[in-house]
């Protein structure tokens, strides 16, 4: 073999080598190239900056957003024409169509997805300020918060920054803390490093025994434990269970209102979220903190139509003179610890106004018309829009009806009553609320015979037997005596299944009353307390008995994180069923019984209104 030749032989392994690598080369540039199309709109959804999970990315889904009417839009010619575009009527790059799953959601209302914010990232405005607030506590409360902040935000010309309303099982609820604190339980809750637990569900895990724990490992110790914290928790735009858009459209003509409420979705509960999005340099001197160092700090008084300095003429001060105090707070007595002047707050020159909390109902005062006509406004509007609990809500009314003319009723329709039995004052209480909801029916049971008296006595005549319904005793002076309980309608023992709601009902009077009662009671008809309620009212409904509903209901997740809706969903179709009762009775100091008072009760009852008050 001549020199050449080995050459040349020598040169064609290098050839290929180099044509492998250069191969190899294209293939990590097209592999690049596949992940920021498919997967970098995935990840994120997480701000490594923050720790913290953000929901409000629209090009995380595929489901089209209509168009909102005059609600974060249009706030003032000054805003910049961005604001006017929602998710619908921008054009979309190619990282919109790299999308995870639509969620499991029911067919109906198919307007909005239901996940996502209706209120798409912009940039702040030139002047726009900004009024914002620590949320904590469960469902209700948060809401309340949110009026209160939503009827400030109106009466200080400012944006209020929306959080996300925050859902978790009790073991993992945010309760007041001091703003240092509360702030670094909003950063806890994240989803960094723990994607993983998307599909990992301890709590669905058969149980272990004690051998069987010991011989877990270290990591999957860590496993089990990140992914049950993982699972007890999630966030949601408030738009997936409300119309908050409408509620801020149609405030125009409230109280001689001119404009939309503004609001600038806030997904991040930190200060750096703040200062990344709002073009705040310096947070030391364009933001003014409430440090409230208790749950009931201040109270904001509405001073637009009284004034409570020292008038002209005065020989002395008055009696709230506080012209010697810091001008932005006045001691106070009650609850409260200060008070704080709502002209004292619109002079405030900060980009942004920070509260820690504005949970109370009485938190902001409404003297005025103006305040009064708003606070009004703002409680009657909060329309429940989640088409799976309105459509459960739908099955479960349509079922009563049948059970209803099946067990032959006297009264149309059923009552709805609300027993709160867990944490605190309610579970001393118990005993007690459930006697004054069993008086409260015992009248409404009256209020049927005389409206229906015509109709039981021919009923009367045609079965002898009948048996009207027992009165309970005034609340004052009965309590539940387990040894005074009467026989249930259907003789059990220990040993034999509890009766079932048709069961107990076909064997009753036909006018003791359909009752729907929503409560947190486990395994309501087997629990001691409602034992006597349920022997003198035997047609009572619970939410586990409508297991269709229960279905459409329990598929449902939360497609950011996974993480199952049924707990919180169940809650709020348990408040929607019992308002739509012909009558509601609730446990007092609740806000599950406020809400449905204030909010579902007369929305599904107008007419009724005047009379129920």
């Amino acid at each position: 073999m001549t020199a050449k030749q080995g050459s040349q032989s020598k040169s064609e392994p290098r050839s290929r080598n180099w044509t492998l690598f250069i191969g190899l080369i294209f293939f990590v540039v097209l592999f690049v190239l596949a992940l920021q199309v498919e997967w970098v709109p995935y990840l994120n959804t997480y701000s490594s900056k923050d720790d913290t999970v953000v929901l409000d990315s629209a090009s995380r889904h595929n489901r089209t957003i209509s168009t909102i009417n005059n609600s974060d839009n249009n706030y003032s010619n000054d805003f910049n024409n961005n604001d006017r575009t929602t998710a619908n009527t921008h054009n979309p790059s190619h990282h919109d169509t790299a999308t995870r799953p639509e969620p499991l959601q029911l067919e109906g209302n198919k307007e909005h997805n239901p996940f996502i914010t209706m209120f798409p990232p912009r940039p702040p405005a030139e002047g726009e300020r900004f009024l914002a607030y620590l949320p904590h506590s469960g469902f209700h409360n948060q809401l309340i918060t949110l009026e209160t902040a939503l009827r400030l935000a109106v009466s200080l010309n400012r944006t209020l920054l929306l959080p996300p309303l925050y859902l978790s099982h009790k073991k993992q609820a945010l309760v007041w803390k001091e703003p240092p604190i509360l702030l670094k339980q909003w950063s806890d809750r994240n989803r960094t490093g723990v994607d993983y637990c998307r599909t990992i569900e301890p709590a669905t895990w058969p149980r272990k025994n004690r051998k069987q724990r010991e011989a877990m490992t270290e990591q999957e110790r860590l496993i089990e434990h990140q992914c049950r914290f993982y699972h007890l928790w999630t966030t949601t735009p408030w738009t997936y269970f409300y119309d908050i858009p409408k509620i801020l459209s149609d405030v125009v003509g409230v109280a001689g209102e001119t404009t939309p409420i503004r609001v600038f979705s806030r997904p991040v509960i930190t200060m750096e979220w703040l200062k990344d999005n709002l073009q705040v340099q310096d947070l030391q001197k364009e933001m003014y903190f409430f440090n409230d160092t208790s749950r009931y700090e201040y109270l904001i008084v509405d001073d637009s139509e009284t004034d409570y300095g020292v008038k002209p003429g005065d020989e002395k001060p008055q009696e709230d003179d506080h012209s010697t105090l810091i001008p932005e707070t006045m001691a106070t007595e009650g609850k409260f610890s200060k008070r704080l002047l709502l002209t004292d707050l619109q002079r405030r020159p900060e980009k942004i106004l920070h509260f820690g909390s504005l949970f109370a109902t009485d938190r902001f005062e409404a003297r005025s018309q103006r305040q009064r006509d708003l606070k009004r406004y703002l409680s009657k509007g909060m329309d429940l829009w989640n088409q799976a609990i309105l459509d459960a809500t739908q099955m479960a009314e349509d079922q009563i009806k049948v059970w209803s003319k099946e067990t032959n009723r006297l009264a149309s329709g059923f009552l709805g009553v609300h027993l709160r039995t867990e944490d605190g004052i309610f579970e001393k209480g118990a005993p007690m609320n459930l006697q004054r909801i069993m008086v409260w029916l015992g009248e409404m049971v009256k209020q049927d015979r005389s409206r229906y008296s015509s109709k039981l006595r021919l009923r009367q005549r045609a079965d002898p037997g009948l048996v009207p319904v027992p009165q309970a005793q005034p609340a004052a002076e009965a309590a539940v005596q387990p040894s005074q309980v009467p026989a249930s309608p259907i003789p059990t023992t220990s040993d034999e299944a509890v009766p079932t709601f048709l069961e107990r009902c076909q064997s009753s009077p036909a006018e003791s009353p359909m009752i729907f009662m929503a409560t947190d009671v486990h395994q309501p008809r087997s629990a001691p307390l409602l034992k006597e309620f349920l022997d003198q009212f035997p047609c009572t409904m619970f939410l586990s008995d409508f297991q269709e509903s229960d279905a459409l209901l329990e598929s449902i997740r939360n497609p950011v994180d996974n993480v199952l809706m049924w707990p919180y969903m169940v809650a709020l179709m348990d408040a929607n069923l019992a308002a739509k009762g012909r009558a509601f009775q609730g446990t007092d100091r609740s806000t599950f019984t406020a809400y449905i008072i204030n909010h579902l009760w007369p929305e599904y009852h107008p007419e009724a209104m005047s009379e129920y008050k």
